[in-house]
């Protein structure tokens, strides 16, 4: 979970079904995560003044999941670096 991974900079995880989300520290560093993800094609929204929201398509594949997880793991902790 990113939360233990990132402790105090990825927080407040939340989700119903496939709807989730979690906060960064400020907008700032949640635009940049964005922007990194985007690089990677990976497509994910900002929300409010510091989340990131993401929904996928119904029929996803656990997969394609595994891969995104691991791109914005990938890309928090270049953020950190």
């Amino acid at each position: 979970e990113l939360t233990n991974q990132f402790p105090g900079y990825v927080t407040n995880p939340r989700g119903q079904g496939l709807f989730c989300a979690f906060d960064l520290p400020s907008g700032l560093e949640r635009d940049k995560l964005l922007a990194n993800l985007l690089k990677e094609k990976l497509i994910i929204l900002g929300s409010g003044d510091q989340s990131v929201r993401f929904r996928p398509h119904l029929n996803v594949l656990k997969d394609d999941i595994d891969v995104a997880f691991d791109l914005i793991y990938k890309s928090v902790k270049d953020i950190l670096n």
